[in-house]
């Protein structure tokens, strides 16, 4: 079983990257109006790649590095994916580019990172935070998207500026002389800055392809962590498995799967992760210990309380010492 558990990571590592492949294909095309493809350039995609490096780079401090095959090509797959899909949702040129490229970077650093071993106990509390952060980054990448949409259009429409206001009293005026201040543009660029094709841009086509695109890399990206963490988990599964049955379970008991990666095991070398499920299995025994020594020397539980939280804390720490109790005797149960 857990062969046939690494294969199916490893394979869905492989169909992650593929989706991620095809996603950043689409992101870098256009058609122009005569029903030619050419590259959208490539000044996006390596800014593109220096956000997806400090994402990794954020992401190997919290899960570690690759131990393997799959494992290497999980985060090259998981690096291209971001930097296609940051590349593809950034303004095509024009100072407004470096403005979003400031707010992925600010949202990068102030972002918290899932930090190996910091007592994160809760591992439901670790996912939701996870997910709130996969959630907002997502809201912030397709904002950004649909900002370099309405670039596209504007250009599309031969309007090289981002928006176009009237002025009031003066735009009502019939005075031909003053039809260079009866509006006011704002964002000027050029076709130059968006790297339009001579012909024009068909924005219908070239839309939807980039829309197809940003899906797909998205869609591998969310494929390729969950199936990069499974593989971490398989990892640590088959060292467990090298002890005695009864052990093994116990440990895994002791130390739950869903925990694996807020403890610090995934990315560690077979060696560390070894000493580290040690370690980890000692200070849990030993707190476990200590908890027994305080619940047998506690006298709280002699007294009588009203109904409300003591009680409650009371009346659970009894059926604990019964439950202790029954089986010290060898109850059936």
């Amino acid at each position: 079983m857990s062969v046939g558990a690494a294969r199916t990571a490893a394979t869905t590592i492989g169909f992650g990257a593929v989706l991620v492949a095809a996603g950043g294909l689409l992101l870098g095309l256009q058609v122009d109006m005569l029903g030619d493809v050419s590259g959208t350039g490539f000044v996006q995609l390596s800014i593109g790649a220096l956000v997806a490096l400090g994402v990794v780079f954020l992401r190997a401090r919290s899960a570690g590095l690759p131990r393997d095959g799959a494992g290497t090509v999980g985060l090259v797959a998981l690096f291209g994916g971001v930097a296609f899909v940051v590349s593809g949702v950034l303004a095509p040129g024009g100072p407004w580019m470096f403005f979003e490229l400031l707010l992925l970077l600010l949202f990068v650093v102030l972002r918290k990172p899932a930090q190996a071993g910091e007592g994160r106990g809760a591992s439901g509390a670790t996912g939701a935070t996870g997910a709130t952060g996969a959630t907002g980054a997502l809201v912030l990448l397709a904002l950004l998207l649909l900002f370099r949409l309405w670039v596209t259009y504007q250009g599309s429409q031969r309007e090289w500026q981002l928006v176009s206001i009237d002025v009031p009293i003066l735009s009502s005026l019939p005075f031909e002389a003053l039809d260079s201040i009866k509006r006011v543009d704002l964002g000027s660029f050029t076709p130059q800055e968006l790297n339009f094709p001579p012909a024009g841009l068909d924005f219908p086509l070239t839309t939807a392809l980039w829309a197809i695109g940003f899906c797909l890399c998205v869609a591998g990206l969310a494929l390729l962590e969950r199936a990069l963490a499974e593989h971490e988990n398989d990892r640590i599964h088959d060292l467990i498995s090298t002890l005695p049955g009864p052990l093994a379970g116990l440990v895994e008991r002791l130390l739950p799967e869903s925990e694996w990666r807020a403890l610090g095991l995934h990315g560690l070398a077979e060696r560390a992760q070894a000493k580290r499920i040690e370690e980890l299995v000692r200070e849990r025994l030993a707190r476990q210990r200590e908890f027994e020594r305080a619940w047998t020397a506690s006298q709280v539980l002699a007294s009588t309380q009203g109904p409300g939280l003591t009680s409650g804390i009371q009346q659970a720490l009894l059926d604990h010492g019964s439950a202790a109790g029954n089986n010290a005797q060898g109850d059936p149960r």
